[in-house]
């Protein structure tokens, strides 16, 4: 990778770590955390996912990627870029809905109160 990728990708990623810690810290309070996690990992998913634009070209953030093609280019987003932006995402949600999921139940049977017909 040339020395101005290596200058680019380092800003960029600097830029997205910024954005995600001010999202983080404005959603703080959230009475759900494992839902502010889901966002910020999916937006740091998309963000931060490198895509081949074209054969033998840099790599580059799979979402501007994404956007740029859909816009500028005559034929739309390339399938392969699309693909990848769309298994990031969704490897992203699966991975912490089943966190999500695995929280919630651990947090109910923590609370709910212990009977003497129920011993687990």
């Amino acid at each position: 990778m040339a020395e101005e990728f290596k200058i680019a990708w380092a800003i960029y990623v600097g830029g997205v770590v910024v954005l995600l810690a001010a999202g983080w810290w404005f959603m703080r309070n959230w009475s759900w955390s494992w839902v502010r996690n889901l966002l910020l990992l999916e937006a740091a998913t998309v963000l931060l996912v490198p895509a081949r634009g074209v054969a033998d070209g840099p790599l580059t953030p799979v979402l501007p990627l994404f956007v740029y093609q859909t816009v500028f280019e005559e034929e739309g987003a390339t399938p392969e870029v699309a693909a990848s932006l769309v298994f990031a995402a969704a490897g992203a949600f699966a991975v912490m809905l089943i966190v999500g999921i695995v929280i919630l139940m651990m947090r109910r049977r923590k609370d709910r109160p212990m009977t003497e017909s129920d011993q687990y």
